[in-house]
């Protein structure tokens, strides 16, 4: 019992930091537990639950962080580093004209969910779209993650001889949500949101000035 709680303790923690950019990635940590589940270590039911909470705890910190100081993060060196606050005007433009689906999006587009989620607080986006994009996406990545874990922890005929009524249940829409979540980055791509997005963000040295010619010397005569 004691392992059962620390493991889901830990998945949420994990879950957590890794949402908010420390680098504990949340699709390996949720194939991680989807693996965990498999070998019996803890419930897949339970595992989906905190996979949900977690998942979309860090994503309203980072909205919230962006409606409140969004702001003073982009002028803060180490914060826009963490949060990739020095990509915001990048994305700004797609906030602004595609709004929640641009939130929607941003969770299948690698390297763009922190950054969006930051500027949709930032720019404005209404905390009740927020919230149903935001669950949109992970309604779909979570279970995902997880029935890939299980999946590959196993042959999948194998393991539908073994789960329950209810774990099928979790496992069909997990397979669902695989092709939602493959269809939805098809979509995301053929749709140039991401291939503007990455247009638009500046190459590290740009806007800095030149460097001064060397001085004039001379020659001797």
């Amino acid at each position: 019992m004691e392992l059962w709680h620390g493991t889901l303790l830990g998945l949420f923690v994990v879950l957590i930091a890794g949402g908010l950019g420390f680098p504990f990635p949340e699709d390996l940590s949720l194939m991680g537990a989807g693996m965990l589940a498999h070998q019996g270590v803890v419930g897949i039911s339970e595992v989906l639950a905190v996979g949900l909470v977690g998942v979309s705890a860090a994503d309203w910190m980072i909205y919230l962080a962006g409606r409140r100081y969004g702001r003073e993060m982009v002028a803060h060196p180490r914060l826009a580093r963490l949060f990739g606050a020095n990509r915001i005007d990048a994305v700004r433009g797609a906030i602004e004209r595609h709004g929640i689906r641009a939130v929607f999006l941003a969770r299948f587009m690698f390297g763009f969910r922190i950054v969006t989620f930051l500027a949709a607080g930032t720019f404005g986006v209404p905390a009740a779209g927020f919230a149903i994009a935001e669950a949109a996406g992970t309604c779909i990545f979570v279970p995902a993650m997880l029935t890939l874990g299980y999946l590959f922890a196993d042959r999948a005929v194998k393991i539908l001889h073994d789960v329950g009524a209810a774990e099928r249940w979790i496992l069909l829409v997990g397979v669902v949500g695989i092709g939602l979540y493959l269809s939805l980055r098809a979509i995301a791509g053929r749709s140039g949101l991401e291939a503007r997005i990455i247009a638009r963000v500046p190459p590290p040295d740009a806007g800095a000035a030149p460097p001064d010619p060397p001085p004039h010397r001379d020659r001797p005569l």
